[in-house]
């Protein structure tokens, strides 16, 4: 499943489940494809899936983070995120949490203080393209170990999964869902 990966530190962020142990986890994902920008007259955060986005999105809650812990889904108020992850809520029987950093207006600072945060702890994150590369880069300037050498490039509806706690070190994984493994992003 996945095709990137990092060294590890995983001495902080693991998470006691009743005799097993699994490193703090948290998945990032890319809204799944949506109605393009120039064809929609609407406000953009209004902006829906497209058929092949709701496709993604169910093999994403389905298929991609099947056997992750979830704890917490936590999106974009614009309403393709909230669609890309409300399969996984419903699976899950968890709530969804609208999360301004997440938000095309978000900023990476406040979206790694997020993922370095307890509340990230075991989430799904969905946000915008921009946000993604935004925070490689605010990663990168920070000097926090773990996030693979690569520009960061991501395709809508694969996401990343972080194991470990992002100050101190992580393992970093790309998740594609079943339809777009293989292809380049």
């Amino acid at each position: 499943m996945s095709d990137r990966t990092a060294p590890a530190f995983l001495g902080r962020g693991a998470v006691d489940t009743g005799g097993a142990t699994h490193p703090r986890t948290v998945v990032i994902v890319w809204h799944a494809l949506a109605l393009p920008k120039n064809g929609w007259t609407g406000v953009d955060a209004a902006r829906p899936l497209t058929a092949r986005g709701i496709r993604q999105a169910k093999a994403f809650a389905g298929v991609v983070v099947r056997d992750l812990p979830v704890r917490r889904v936590l999106t974009s108020p614009a309403l393709r995120c909230e669609q890309t992850v409300a399969s996984l809520a419903v699976d899950r029987a968890l709530p969804l949490r609208r999360c301004a950093v997440l938000g095309v207006e978000g900023s990476a600072e406040n979206l790694l203080d997020l993922l370095a945060s307890d509340e990230a702890e075991d989430s799904v994150l969905c946000t915008h393209g921009e946000r993604i590369r935004d925070l490689l880069r605010a990663w990168q300037a920070r000097g926090w170990p773990g996030w693979p050498s690569a520009d960061g490039r991501t395709r809508k509806g694969d996401g990343w999964l972080l194991r470990g706690h992002p100050p101190l070190g992580v393992t970093v994984e790309y998740l594609a869902t079943p339809e777009q493994r293989g292809q380049d992003r």
